[in-house]
């Protein structure tokens, strides 16, 4: 397993605590802290700072980055925020943590500790790479008007959320066009860029190798030539 970590980070104590677990590159992050076997984002905060990105204003433009990123991404906050020095109402808490949920559909896991966010990573990265293959089934709420159900089924390419899917559906108008478009054209829509339009295009122009297909094409391989076509009369 590998983990990207932040350089701002350094100070944390954790990338000595995940240094036994994971290969480990400490680096400058456009977003988020912890970049998982390249595929998941974890941005940390403890409780304190939580509340005072929330008092700067600064949580929400980072998330709105996270959500414009190209990986899963998640939010875990170390400490409870309703146990702090600061002087903050409990309804403002409980208030940024429902729309941080249910309307910036970001996944926030808590941690008690250093020690459990290490363990919270590193478990984060074994099933990572335990069910990179697995198709994972969008359950729960289905639209039902139109242009939602348009937006729904474009959050079902990879690393798309439903910002990148109104942009997607703003530039190309419809969902074909979208699914038509080249990875230049792609890549022109604001938070897609080059390295998320090849990886749509991957999914898209890839054939499946289905079962039966690999059976025929070693069935063809495994077959002798017909001797028909070697000079018998």
């Amino acid at each position: 397993m590998k983990v990207t970590i932040d350089h701002r980070e350094r100070s944390s104590g954790l990338v000595e605590r995940l240094a036994g677990y994971f290969e480990v590159e400490v680096r400058h992050l456009p977003c988020g802290d912890y970049l998982l076997n390249n595929r998941i984002l974890v941005e940390r905060k403890t409780a304190r700072d939580l509340l005072l990105s929330v008092i700067d204003t600064r949580l929400f433009r980072q998330v709105r980055r996270l959500k414009d990123a190209e990986f899963k991404t998640v939010l875990l906050i170390e400490g409870d925020p309703f146990q702090t020095d600061l002087d903050f109402p409990p309804e403002a808490i409980r208030g940024t943590l429902l729309s941080l949920k249910a309307i910036w559909q970001l996944p926030v896991i808590f941690s008690s500790s250093k020690e459990e966010t290490r363990d919270i990573l590193v478990t984060l990265g074994k099933q990572d790479m335990k069910n990179v293959d697995v198709a994972l089934l969008r359950s729960g709420y289905r639209p039902r008007r139109l242009k939602t159900r348009q937006l729904y089924l474009l959050q079902g390419l990879p690393n798309i959320g439903p910002i990148l899917a109104k942009r997607l559906l703003d530039h190309f108008g419809t969902p074909i066009g979208t699914l038509s478009g080249s990875i230049e054209e792609l890549s022109t829509v604001k938070g897609i860029g080059a390295e998320k339009a090849r990886i749509i295009r991957e999914l898209l122009d890839n054939q499946h190798a289905t079962s039966k297909t690999i059976s025929n094409i070693k069935s063809k391989a495994d077959c002798p030539p017909n001797i028909n076509h070697f000079g018998r009369r």
